[in-house]
């Protein structure tokens, strides 16, 4: 499986000053396109995550709900008209 980093600015600015990472992965959690702040916030949500997909708990809590929080840091999603969802991480708080 190929994930494709975004070019550009790793990340975006928050309301609060903080990093937002941004991501797009499949209905499976596999991830398909991600910046840099994302990487960075993803391994802080998830201790001993190393890319390549959503983990399962994770995956499933935003499948439910549309968020998952943990470890001070927000993963939210949306579902794109393609089939795929949109993620959006950042600190919370």
């Amino acid at each position: 499986m190929s994930v494709e980093l975004k070019r550009g600015p790793q990340g975006k600015l928050g309301g609060r000053g903080g990093k937002t990472g941004e991501a797009v992965c499949d209905m499976k959690g596999d991830l398909w396109e991600i910046d840099g702040a994302f990487l960075m916030l993803m391994k802080q949500l998830v201790p001993g995550w190393s890319g390549g997909n959503i983990p399962q708990e994770v995956i499933s809590e935003l499948k439910n709900t549309g968020r998952y929080q943990a470890g001070g840091v927000l993963l939210s999603a949306q579902p794109t008209s393609s089939g795929q969802i949109s993620l959006q991480i950042r600190s919370a708080d």
